[in-house]
C-alpha cells in the first residue's frame, strides 16, 4: 500500500513501483494498493483528490480549514485516504484472491499510510504486517506544523502506539531508523533505497553543441528548505568560464523556482523540461554529461535521486550545505569549480554503486521469512 505510485509523477512512486517488480520477479504475488494504477498491474487504485502535489507553497496566512486539519487530521490530512484504501483493500482482494495474503506492506511517507496497515492487520490477525519508512517523522519533519508542541507531543503518542503493531519495519537509512526505535519500534531493518534495474534507455535529446548539466526532481517540494538558488548561482559563476554549459530541470518546480530561474543570469542556458514520466526522466540522466542534486541544512543524507546518479559513471554535482555531505557518496568538491571543469564524456573516479532492486527484494524476503 503506497501513496504514491505510477503513472502519477513524484519521487516517491520510485521505490514502491520498483519494489513491486522486483518482488514479482522474485516469485511473490504482488497486489498494490494506489490513488492511480498503471495498466494492467495487478492492485486497486483508490483515487484522491490530491493526487499530485500544488507548485504553490508559498507561505500564506492559515483560514479556517487549515487549523482543522491541523487539529483534526492526524498524522496528517491523508488519514483520511488511508482508511479508504484499507477498506477497498479488504473488499479488492478478497475478489482477486481467496483468504486473506500472508503480508501486507505499507509505505510512507506520509506516515498516514500505516494507518491502513493497522487497520488490515485488525481485519486479518494471521497477516503479517511490514511498515516502511523514507522520510523521519517528528525529527526534522517535512511538514512544519510537526515543529509545534502539540503535535509533537500527539504525534509522539501516535507513532509509539503505531510502530508496537508491525512484524518488521525498515527504512531507507539508518538515521530513520535510529528515530523510529526511540519512538518505539523494535529493532528495525535498513533497506537502503535502490538503482533501477536498467539504465540502458534511450538517451534524451539534449544539444549536442553543449555540456549539459541534468537536474532530475523536484527540489522544495520534496524538502522544503531545499533551495535552488544553491544550483543557480554557482551555474551562472561556472557558465562565465565555461560559456558551453547548459541546465535542465526535469521534474515539478514550485512557482518559487520559476521565479529564481527567471531572475538568474544565466537564465538563457537554463531549459525546463517540466514533469516527466520515471523512463523519460532516467533517459536525461543517461543522456547527461553531468548530473546535479540540491540538499539542505537538515538532511544527513544526500536526496534519494543521488541513487539513479550513481547507477551511471557520469559526474556528480552537489549543491547546498549540511551534515549530508559527511556521506560517503558525496562528491564534496566545490560544485562551481566542477561545472568549470565539466567536459563533454567525463566520467566519474569512483566505483560507489547502489543495491540493485533485484537485491533488495531478496533482501526484503529474507526478512519477511524471519519475521514470519
Amino acid at each position: 500500500m503506497t501513496r504514491h505510485y505510477p503513472p502519477a509523477v513524484s519521487g516517491g512512486a520510485r521505490r514502491p513501483f520498483l519494489l513491486a517488480h522486483a518482488l514479482r520477479d522474485a516469485g511473490a504475488s504482488v497486489f498494490v494498493v494506489a490513488p492511480s494504477l498503471p495498466d494492467g498491474e495487478d492492485g486497486c487504485a483508490v483515487s484522491h483528490p490530491n493526487r499530485d502535489p500544488s507548485a504553490q507553497i508559498s507561505p500564506r496566512k492559515k483560514n479556517l480549514r487549515d487549523f482543522s486539519r491541523d487539529w483534526l487530521l492526524w498524522p496528517d490530512p491523508d488519514i483520511r485516504w488511508a482508511s479508504r484504501a484499507a477498506d477497498a483493500a479488504a473488499t479488492a482482494y478478497a475478489n482477486y484472491a481467496p483468504g486473506a495474503p500472508d503480508w501486507v506492506l505499507t509505505t510512507s511517507p506520509p506516515e498516514s499510510i500505516h494507518a491502513a496497515g493497522r487497520a488490515l492487520k485488525q481485519l486479518w490477525p494471521q497477516v503479517k504486517w511490514a511498515a516502511d519508512f523514507r522520510d523521519h517523522w517528528l525529527d526534522a519533519p517535512h511538514r512544519r506544523e510537526r515543529l509545534t508542541l502539540h503535535r509533537r507531543i500527539g504525534e509522539r503518542l501516535i507513532a509509539q502506539r503505531w510502530l508496537t503493531a508491525p512484524d518488521l519495519i525498515t527504512s531507507v537509512d539508518k538515521f530513520i531508523a535510529d528515530e523510529l526505535q526511540t519512538l518505539g519500534a523494535s529493532a528495525p531493518h535498513v533497506l537502503s533505497h535502490f538503482a533501477p534495474p536498467d539504465l540502458g534507455l534511450p538517451a534524451a535529446a539534449l544539444p549536442a553543441d553543449a555540456i549539459n548539466i541534468v537536474h532530475a526532481g523536484s527540489i522544495a517540494l520534496s524538502d522544503p528548505l531545499a533551495d535552488i538558488n544553491d544550483l543557480l548561482k554557482p551555474f551562472s559563476i561556472a557558465a562565465q568560464t565555461n560559456p558551453r554549459l547548459r541546465l535542465h530541470f526535469v521534474g515539478r518546480l514550485t512557482d518559487t523556482e520559476h521565479r529564481a530561474i527567471e531572475e538568474s543570469p544565466a537564465a538563457t542556458a537554463i531549459d525546463l523540461h517540466g514533469v516527466k514520466p520515471y523512463e523519460e526522466a532516467l533517459g536525461f540522466i543517461v543522456g547527461a554529461d553531468g548530473l546535479a542534486y540540491i540538499a539542505s541544512a537538515k538532511g544527513n543524507v544526500p536526496p534519494s535521486k543521488i541513487i539513479e546518479y550513481l547507477a551511471t559513471d557520469k559526474p556528480i554535482i552537489a549543491c547546498g550545505e549540511g551534515p549530508w555531505r559527511r556521506d560517503h557518496r558525496v562528491n564534496n568538491a566545490d560544485s562551481t569549480d566542477i561545472m568549470k571543469g565539466l567536459h563533454k564524456g567525463d566520467v566519474r573516479q569512483t566505483t560507489i554503486r547502489p543495491p540493485s532492486a533485484k537485491e533488495t527484494a531478496e533482501r526484503l524476503l529474507q526478512l519477511m521469512a524471519r519475521a514470519g
